[in-house]
């Protein structure tokens, strides 16, 4: 990321193992404790993309749905509350892991997207440099 955006944008949160970004913490009357891994911001140092990094085993079942339902809920917390504050949030989903490679597991990310309406970005550590453009986080 910094190697493709560092004259742009600035990327705050925990290199390696370290303390999740309460959401709550860094944008204005947000009132949700939401944990993220990494948070965007923007020229005008106001966040723009609220990232989320996993590390999926092969688990599938029920935690499978547990892990999507909850990325669904986190994307109606954000999305709703940048609406309400007229500012142009994204939400970003980095996913790795061998559980990807379950088509459901899959499938049931790319889901979120199209929840999302294109303020969604779903990608594995190999697409992320081919998937996340300045043109989608702006947008």
């Amino acid at each position: 990321f910094e190697s493709k955006f560092d004259q742009i944008y600035k990327i705050e949160g925990p290199r390696g193992a370290g303390k999740d970004l309460m959401l709550n913490e860094f944008l204005d009357k947000f009132e949700h404790p939401i944990p993220s891994d990494f948070i965007i911001s923007g020229k005008s140092g106001k966040p723009i993309v609220i990232g989320f990094a996993r590390y999926d085993s092969d688990r599938g079942g029920s935690q499978e749905d547990d892990r999507t339902g909850g990325n669904r809920d986190k994307i109606t917390d954000i999305l709703r509350y940048a609406k309400q504050h007229d500012m142009p949030l994204k939400v970003l989903f980095v996913n790795d892991g061998p559980g990807l490679l379950l088509g459901s597991m899959w499938n049931d990310y790319a889901l979120l997207e199209e929840y999302g309406g294109g303020n969604v970005l779903v990608c594995t550590l190999k697409m992320l440099n081919e998937r996340l453009t300045q043109e989608w986080m702006e947008s």
